[in-house]
């Protein structure tokens, strides 16, 4: 959803790195093929090492550390005894910045990396062990005199920034001396006698729900070294008591437990440690999956820990290990059943398909002494709520014939019933309003409506959104949606589902774009699917996958998944506790068919984003993701028809034209067409990606080309 309203202050900033930018050389890590020295003049573009700045000609370039486009290199090492001070040494600099690393990107620093600004590592995929790296190893160190560290969120909040980690290990140092202390939105493990060091203040209440979920520093060994008086001040949501409730820190990768923990204050640091293991690892086993049934297509996180003679319950591996894996052999896993799940060697287990699997691991010499049992089913839709808006006469509501009347819809502005649509001027505030709380407790959900857009769209006008609108009194951002998902038809050139979560405005906003918008079309069926169990959220028209971006999911971080806020739920069911007007998603106070939940007209007298033109035939609300072959399937059926629930089914096949005609019955539309070029052990079934039809005598059929050699079909559910 773009709109003009975001964070004031963030906008200034934004606007001054982009006046500096224009005037900036900037330093891009280019690579050459086998060289992967920070040192080496030629491995940057512009060629030549990013220089230091001096008293006499500011520098105000910024570094960027994206994989390598001449060879796909993503690994840069600063080697031992190797100083690097980009932009370092003019007190007149403003905004040098290392973006990066970024997209995967690792840097590994054993000499030293200085800068002025701060490093704004940056990851938005959560697909598991694609995370960006900062690697401090043996006496290396990256220090700062100017503002921070910014670990996938700061001053301009980006949610689904945060796969992003730290290591220290060794006698590695990482200073931040400036006043801004840590912006963090990412992880940061403290191994073997290294120490992290952070003087001014420490600042991890940016507004974004991820500084309670995926925000952390993990105590492996080493020191953490904050500013003074930050044990017990309850007042101040920066103390270490704070952060250990909220799972933000974390001693051996184990949430809110400080047995294990020493903390003590010197008069110029509060300094926490961990209590030493005590000897050697004694036996490994495993925590319970955060969720021991799921279906086919999540991934979540297996807790492997281990005793020692000092410290029980250490995380051995995972998305951020208890202690540094040079202490131990890496954990290797194994899945009984592969084909219905498999396990990574950091412990991430993907489901996919139905079935059973039990999960086990050795380390070294020691077999776990349990294993852990999974159980994948299909995908099912579950329709909790459906709109027919079947017209009566002077209706001014629309009734859910699934959830009841408790759910029904509202209309609104100059919205009226006619036959089986509901009719949307184009004129601001004609709409349908749905009940507060529609959405509230859901992992995942999927909205699916048939429209007709009998003319040009206004640009910004939203086909549906659930959230709220920012009503917080003095907030320059007031009007603003915040914590929302949207559908916008047409934005620009184009059309995009939109997931926000943070503070007002879109600044940390999440979207699947597609090219093209839906002017002057007629009974389009749009399906946007909101699934951050599996990663992702995506948008069909017609059946057809359209786009499809990677979604924030928290589900790979064990503590924040089983902790206090997230509460086994995923990022869609948070709600935001920034301050006690933000509702989150899970309340969504605000919920509209046809409407904006940016709506500033009663605070600032400006209308921000446009009424919906449309006539919207059926709306109906999943609280479970719809498959790529349930949306072909119900596109295939039309509006007033649902899936059928039978799938005990046979498949019939005739030759016609040159083709293989499928057909099978459409109450059987939870099934997928599958094949195969051979039978039995051997096979590799896959879905077949060919248009779904209706014979319009109630079968779904399927036209394939005959080819050269045998083929088999089945059905799947």
């Amino acid at each position: 959803m773009k709109t003009t309203i975001k964070n004031y202050a963030a906008v200034a900033a934004l606007a001054a790195v982009s006046s500096l930018l224009a005037e900036a050389q900037d330093s891009h890590w280019d690579g050459t093929v086998g060289n992967k020295l920070w040192n080496v003049a030629t491995n940057w573009n512009p060629a030549g090492i990013p220089p230091s700045g001096n008293p006499v000609t500011t520098y105000q370039g910024n570094v960027w550390l994206d994989p390598s486009p001449v060879d796909g290199d993503n690994v840069i090492t600063i080697p031992a005894a190797d100083v690097e001070t980009p932009g370092v040494g003019n007190t007149n600099e403003v905004y040098n910045t290392i973006f990066g690393p970024e997209f995967g990107c690792s840097l590994n620093v054993y000499g030293s990396l200085k800068y002025d600004w701060t490093m704004a590592p940056y990851q938005p995929d959560p697909t598991p062990g694609v995370r960006s790296l900062i690697n401090i190893r043996d006496n290396g160190s990256i220090s700062t005199t100017g503002a921070s560290l910014n670990l996938g969120s700061g001053w301009w909040p980006v949610c689904e920034g945060t796969y992003c980690t730290m290591n220290l290990y060794s006698n590695a140092v990482f200073q931040s001396l400036g006043g801004a202390g840590l912006w963090s939105g990412g992880h940061i493990n403290i191994y073997d006698q290294s120490l992290v060091l952070i003087n001014g203040y420490v600042n991890l209440d940016n507004g974004q729900a991820n500084n309670d979920g995926t925000t952390d520093f993990v105590l492996g060994g080493g020191t953490l070294k904050l500013p003074e008086n930050m044990i017990n001040v309850s007042i101040n949501s920066g103390t270490v008591s704070n952060w250990v409730a909220r799972g933000i820190l974390r001693v051996y990768g184990k949430g809110f437990d400080t047995n294990d923990m020493v903390v003590s204050d010197n008069g110029t640091n509060t300094i926490v440690a961990g209590v030493p293991l005590g000897g050697s690892l004694q036996r490994v086993y495993f925590q319970p999956l955060p969720r021991s049934n799921v279906t086919v297509g999540t991934f979540q996180q297996a807790v492997l820990v281990g005793d020692y003679p000092s410290v029980s319950g250490v995380l051995l591996s995972s998305s951020e290990p208890g202690i540094s894996p040079t202490s131990f052999p890496a954990p290797t896993y194994s899945s009984s059943n592969p084909n219905v799940a498999t396990i990574n060697n950091a412990g991430i287990v993907t489901a996919l398909a139905p079935g059973s699997t039990t999960l086990s691991a050795v380390v070294g010499t020691f077999s776990s002494t349990n294993s852990v049992s999974l159980t994948v089913q299909p995908v099912l839709p579950n329709l909790i709520h459906r709109y027919s808006f079947k017209d009566a006469a002077g209706s001014t509501t629309a009734s859910d014939s699934v959830g009841g009347s408790a759910w029904n819809a509202t209309l609104a502005g100059d919205a009226a019933l006619s036959g089986t649509n509901l009719l949307l001027s184009g004129n601001v505030g004609s709409s349908a309003s749905l009940p507060a709380g529609i959405l509230s407790g859901l992992d995942d959900v999927t909205i699916e409506a048939w429209v007709t857009f009998p003319g040009v769209i206004n640009t910004n006008a939203d086909l549906f959104a659930f959230g709220r609108t920012d009503e917080t009194p003095f907030d320059p951002n007031i009007g603003a949606g915040m914590n929302y998902i949207s559908f916008s038809p047409k934005s620009g050139t184009t059309m995009q589902a939109n997931f926000a979560q943070g503070l007002p405005g879109n600044t940390g906003e999440r979207d699947a774009v597609a090219a093209g918008v839906l002017d002057n079309q007629t009974n389009v069926h749009v399906v946007v699917v909101y699934h951050p169990l599996a990663g992702y959220e995506a948008f069909y028209i017609n059946g057809v996958l359209k786009a499809s971006v990677t979604m924030f999911n928290n589900m790979i971080d064990p503590v924040a998944f089983g902790g206090p806020t997230y509460t086994n739920h995923s990022i869609l069911a948070f709600e935001m506790t920034r301050d006690p007007l933000a509702d989150g998603l899970g309340s969504d106070p605000q919920n509209y068919i046809g409407r904006s939940v940016y709506d500033p007209t009663a605070y600032t007298g400006t209308v921000l984003n446009p009424g919906l033109l449309a006539q919207v035939n059926e709306f109906r609300i999943y609280s479970t993701p719809l498959t790529p072959s349930q949306i072909a399937a119900d596109y295939a059926l039309g509006p007033g028809q649902m899936l059928g629930t039978n799938v005990h089914v046979s498949l019939n096949a005739s030759i016609s034209n040159g083709n293989t005609m499928l057909k099978w019955p459409t109450t059987s539309a939870l099934v997928t067409l599958m094949s195969s070029p051979v039978l039995g052990a051997g096979a590799v079934w896959t879905p077949v990606n060919l248009p779904l039809g209706n014979d319009g005598n109630g079968h779904f059929q399927v036209s394939v080309p005959l080819g050269s050699g045998a083929r088999y079909f089945r059905l799947q559910q």
